[in-house]
């Protein structure tokens, strides 16, 4: 028992969520005898059914059984999930109508009502009580329209609580935290808190769940009404694109289950590593949407359009060719002119026309090589489709069937989230917007500053946004990187010539360890490594380096050292993981080590540049730059 009067508040929580709890219980014991006693009745008029001579009373016994269903409590009795996290806000007002008054609503990740008709959690997706808790703070006073009836009041409490397994934990009230520590509760001053200390206590660094972190300008977002055409979401490393597109659909849904059932939404990723690091949140926030990346999915859908299923082949030396932006125009002339009913067989057509040829090499002697290849290919009906060709093929299909019986029986997309759009190509942005429905509501998201593919033009995106005109398109734009300490993000702002950026009010480590050389700098990389490591076991630390080459190297030099992962899958485990730079887009770490970024690995260029942006704003709490030659541009001023 807690005597000490400035904990008082945490008596109040935890007698409030004991209360809560038996609530929870008794409503689901009531819920399913109303079930049992349903279907209880429901067996005794079947019976009786079955047992009548008369048609007359097999009649009435029909009417009543039809009626009995419309009233079935299995439909509309939905059960609570969130048992163990009931709620995660609490959040007071004091309203000027006297008839609601001084009021307190929790809110959690679902709605719960209880037995009596009260409710008492409130859904963080329905917007008009839950901004009281995302867009203001104590003190302030709002002006709200709820249900058609304006309202106006102060906000009188704003407090975030951490229920872990139906026991409450923690509590952030105003400047105060309180936090259990063992058998006893503690007051500190509240500092900040981020989503990688929420992994570290988890020991797991995967994509978490962070509804109650939501910003005020994020929630704006997400909340938006707006439910057709698109939304494009541009912003920083670490301002929460990605979660605010996952959010903004999990809402979406959630407001309108009718259109935006998880069947007819997808999300692609821009990798597979991006694409596991976000399905962990997704299966709680988005049910059993799709999450994949454009591959994946350009796969299933030509199956879906044409009958075949591709096996593409590895490596293309005209990937940048096929990514051409030119093509688009030149797929739609193509359609119009020429008959192939044979999918792949169209494909090889298609690349064998002269005007296309001209487009893709102009006068170069590659040329006639290139037609004979595909003339041997078409001839010998070639099903060596590569990767790069699945953009142009899927193009290709929705093109014949644009009003076709086969886009007509699948129905399409209600929703599609693209992250990292500025690395696709124009093919592929329009792939995708052609597979939703006549609303063509999708949410894209986006940073020109980390675009990274050199086979991807990056006017492409610029062409495809200016076409999104014609179906509607909304521009949000997230000011504020909520990753990275101001240390790292200087140092990103620098790098990007991104000098506007805004960061979060925290404060990391980023220092610099200059080696004499390559043998030297893998002891000194070990031995940070085995700190870092040691520190704290439930973080996680990654190595980054540019080649591939490289990565092997240093799996071979830190073998040994305790809680390094494996070679080969990026997974989110504590410990320390060894990736190349081109992997890490999308993800975080506590800690991140770049391992000898130099002047040749990472030339002055708008890719490298960009390529090395996305590395440093990997690091959530410090970056550490290991190197014993020559920085790379970006970097040398800070050491100097």
């Amino acid at each position: 028992m807690i005597e000490n009067p400035q904990f008082d508040i945490v008596i109040q929580e935890q007698q409030r969520l004991s209360e809560l709890l038996s609530s929870i219980e008794e409503t689901a014991r009531q819920n399913k005898a109303k079930i049992a006693n349903h279907d209880a009745y429901t067996a005794e008029l079947e019976k009786a059914r079955l047992e009548s001579v008369s048609w007359r009373e097999k009649n009435s016994l029909t009417f009543k059984l039809v009626e009995n269903d419309k009233f079935d409590p299995a439909k509309y009795l939905t059960s609570f999930q969130m048992v163990d996290s009931p709620y995660f806000g609490v959040v007071g007002i004091n309203d000027t109508d006297k008839r609601i008054g001084a009021k307190e609503y929790l809110i959690g990740k679902q709605g719960f009502v209880s037995h009596d008709n009260r409710a008492l959690i409130v859904d963080w997706r329905k917007a008009p009580i839950s901004r009281f808790f995302y867009d203001y703070e104590v003190g302030e006073e709002y002006l709200e329209t709820i249900q058609g009836k304006d309202r106006e009041g102060m906000i009188t409490r704003r407090d975030t609580v951490d229920i872990l397994k139906r026991s409450l934990r923690r509590i952030e009230s105003g400047a105060d935290v309180y936090e259990q520590a063992g058998d006893k509760w503690v007051k500190n001053e509240k500092q900040y808190h981020s989503t990688t200390d929420t992994k570290v206590a988890n020991q797991d660094h995967r994509m978490v769940d962070i509804v109650s972190l939501i910003s005020p300008e994020q929630f704006q977002m997400i909340t938006s009404e707006a439910t057709d055409g698109c939304t494009l979401i541009t912003g920083g490393a670490g301002s929460g694109k990605t979660v605010v597109s996952l959010h903004r659909l999990s809402c979406l849904q959630f407001n309108y289950p009718e259109r935006f059932t998880p069947d007819r939404c997808m999300v692609l990723m821009f990798n597979k590593v991006l694409r596991n690091y976000v399905r962990q949140t997704s299966s709680e926030l988005l049910g059993n949407t799709r999450v994949d990346t454009f591959s994946a999915w350009a796969l299933s859908a030509i199956t879906a359009l044409t009958g075949k299923v591709i096996k593409p082949v590895a490596g293309d030396d005209l990937t940048a060719r096929k990514k051409s932006s030119m093509l688009s125009g030149l797929l739609s002339r193509y359609v119009q002119e020429v008959r192939e009913p044979d999918p792949i067989q169209d494909l090889w057509r298609f690349y064998g026309q002269t005007y296309v040829l001209d487009a893709m090499f102009g006068e170069g002697k590659e040329k006639e090589t290139v037609l004979a290849d595909l003339r041997r290919r078409y001839s010998a009906r070639s099903q060596a489709v590569s990767f790069a060709d699945l953009s142009v093929l899927l193009r290709l299909c929705q093109l014949r069937e644009k009003e076709g019986p086969v886009r007509d029986a699948l129905g399409w997309y209600a929703h599609i989230i693209i992250d990292e759009g500025q690395d696709l190509s124009l093919l592929e942005l329009e792939a995708i917007l052609a597979a939703t429905d006549k609303q063509n509501s999708i949410t894209l998201s986006a940073d020109s500053k980390q675009k990274i593919l050199s086979w991807v033009d990056a006017a492409d995106f610029d062409i495809f946004h200016k076409n999104l005109k014609e179906v509607g398109v909304s521009n949000e734009s997230l000011s504020v990187s909520y990753r990275c300490p101001r240390e790292i993000m200087a140092l990103a702002s620098r790098i990007s010539n991104r000098q506007s950026e805004q960061v979060g009010r925290h404060s990391g480590v980023l220092e610099y360890h200059r080696a004499a050389d390559e043998e030297s700098a893998i002891i000194l990389l070990r031995r940070l490594v085995e700190k870092l490591v040691a520190e704290d076991p439930n973080s996680l630390t990654a190595v980054i380096c540019k080649k591939k080459t490289d990565e092997s190297m240093l799996h071979n030099a830190l073998k040994g050292v305790y809680g390094l992962h494996q070679p080969g899958a990026l997974t989110f485990e504590p410990g320390a993981l060894i990736t190349i730079a081109h992997q890490v887009k999308g993800v975080e770490f506590a800690n991140v080590i770049l391992y000898d970024p130099n002047s040749k690995d990472f030339r002055n260029s708008e890719l490298d540049l960009n390529l090395l942006y996305v590395c440093v704003t990997r690091a959530s709490k410090r970056l550490d730059i290991v190197y014993w030659r020559d920085l790379a541009a970006g970097l040398v001023a800070e050491c100097q």
